[in-house]
């Protein structure tokens, strides 16, 4: 089973389209930070300038603790298209080669080839976020410096900085939860078709309509909404309020195992029926 997961492993690291994600990541980064040192102080200023004459700040606003709060809400719309570029044809891709014919050739069931696919494709997903969160928070360090976290949600809450890192932490494993539904998912789908386009193609479309009919049927789908996986991609923000909902964010957590659960044994279950 390890060396069918090396082989995997080696199979991502050799396809170009790996790598668009880590640069994607670090171009986003970069152009976000880079703003925020130019102009940060012009562009924070305009959106507390009526709280201004309300509260007194003293000190930098801009930290390594805003600026990767921040980031970690831009990145979290971004990361699952580049997550499903990788993962979503991990099976279907090869299916449309030709090559996966001669995998199932092996001396190894399909359901050990199936679970050495989805491990890999999840040390990827996890890879991915580990590397957003360490080039943000390392560069927002260099750049701006420690210090306390203004996070404007539900009002106004000041986190001191030496209360901030295990929130983080935390946070960073909701969103590896939320992208490992995501990758389980793609990775279902390719499990169903022979091109590569259509689960990377499919699981985008999901996501985008999950988040327009939550946007737009709150009223009407308030009863499932708990039960939707897109409403729980946000939930990391909870670990920034003031009064923490340990049971809202346990909820989150179960639902997102529960959905990489089926996601993972609806793929698995249909690739040892696959006709290959």
């Amino acid at each position: 089973m390890r060396r069918l997961i090396a082989v995997e492993l080696f199979k991502i690291m050799k396809r170009p389209r790996t790598y668009i994600g880590f640069g994607t990541i670090l171009f986003i980064i970069l152009a976000f930070q880079g703003a925020l040192a130019a102009q940060g102080e012009q562009i924070i200023g305009l959106g507390i300038q009526n709280l201004k004459s309300v509260f007194r700040f003293e000190g930098e606003i801009i930290t390594v603790n805003f600026v990767t709060y921040m980031l970690m809400t831009t990145l979290i719309i971004h990361v699952p298209i580049l997550v499903c570029l990788v993962t979503g044809d991990m099976i279907s891709g090869e299916a449309s080669k030709g090559s996966l014919r001669l995998l199932v050739q092996r001396p190894y069931s399909r359901g050990q080839i199936f679970m050495a696919k989805w491990i890999a494709g999840s040390i990827y997903t996890i890879a991915l976020v580990l590397f957003a969160a360490l080039v943000t928070y390392f560069l927002g360090l260099a750049l701006f410096g420690d210090g306390d976290l203004i996070v404007f949600r539900q009002g106004i809450n000041v986190i001191e900085a030496n209360d901030v890192a295990w929130r983080f932490v935390y946070g960073f494993g909701i969103g590896v939860l939320a992208m490992l539904v995501v990758s389980s998912l793609s990775m279902m789908i390719s499990s169903f078709v022979n091109n590569s386009i259509g689960p990377i193609v499919g699981t985008i479309a999901i996501i985008i309509i999950l988040n327009v009919l939550s946007a737009l049927m709150t009223s009407l789908l308030k009863p499932v909404l708990p039960y939707i996986f897109t409403t729980h991609f946000t939930k990391w923000q909870y670990f920034f309020d003031a009064e923490l909902k340990w049971g809202s964010i346990s909820n989150a957590i179960f639902v997102l195992i529960g959905y990489i659960l089926v996601f993972t044994l609806v793929g698995w279950w249909n690739f040892k029926r696959k006709d290959i």
